[in-house]
């Protein structure tokens, strides 16, 4: 099935030492911490969410999944889609996620280093990669936002979906966590270079933001910061979509 087949307002669960954070650009140390993760996603699910965005932070950074047992009660607890990323580095992990009830596995550094892997689960599990491009200063960049590897974010968008990723992650590293709106330039660049759903992530702070992504064509965004903070309530953004 496709997914967001109308646009969605998806809350993020990024999980650092087994608790929710918000990093500021994804840089360690700058992390604001909410709690536990079950009672976040419970919360967003009580608020009208239809997918969570579930992130192993750990994993990200150190290459190997590490909070497995938060992100597990997690996917335990709720009845709505799940996107998972973090640590996802072969076809093999991703297929055991995928068979203990995520609904996407988010591939970064693991599609940019073996482009093939994203072919080789879609094989067993049609639809179900999302391909994250995080972008800086109009690059591609792997590792936990740390490595460029010199690839345009809408080209590279073609190519997965040539591959068989079933949707494109984009997030902006450059407003990424700061509260202070959105680029959507880039977001439109990518949702006319490809059919897939484009999912937008990144500098979220109002409303407007949110409407600004839909119209600029993604099928759905990623709000972490703006929701933690109460900035506006989820229910209020789908509200402003509608």
């Amino acid at each position: 099935m496709t997914p967001f087949p109308e646009f969605e307002v998806v809350p993020a669960v990024d999980v650092q030492d087994g608790e929710v954070v918000q990093l500021v650009q994804g840089e360690r140390g700058t992390e604001k911490r909410y709690g536990d993760p079950v009672e976040s996603a419970e919360r967003w699910v009580d608020d009208g969410a239809a997918t969570l965005h579930l992130v192993d932070l750990d994993g990200a950074f150190e290459g190997e999944r590490a909070n497995a047992d938060a992100i597990g009660r997690v996917i335990d607890a709720v009845d709505v889609d799940v996107q998972l990323g973090g640590g996802i580095r072969t076809a093999d992990d991703a297929r055991a996620l995928l068979d203990r009830g995520v609904d996407r596995v988010i591939l970064g550094t693991a599609a940019v280093e073996n482009p093939d892997i994203v072919g080789e689960i879609s094989d067993t599990h049609p639809g179900s990669v999302m391909v994250s491009l995080d972008a800086k200063e109009g690059e591609v960049v792997v590792s936990g936002w740390t490595e460029g590897t010199g690839l345009d974010p809408a080209a590279a968008a073609e190519r997965y979906e040539e591959l068989g990723a079933g949707a494109i992650l984009f997030t902006d590293v450059d407003v990424e966590g700061q509260l202070d709106g959105v680029n959507t330039d880039p977001v439109e660049r990518i949702a006319e270079a490809v059919e897939i759903p484009v999912v937008a992530s990144g500098g979220v702070a109002t409303l407007s933001d949110v409407r600004a992504l839909r119209d600029a064509g993604a099928a759905a965004v990623v709000v972490g910061s703006a929701l933690y903070e109460g900035r506006f309530s989820l229910r209020e953004a789908a509200r402003a979509v509608e």
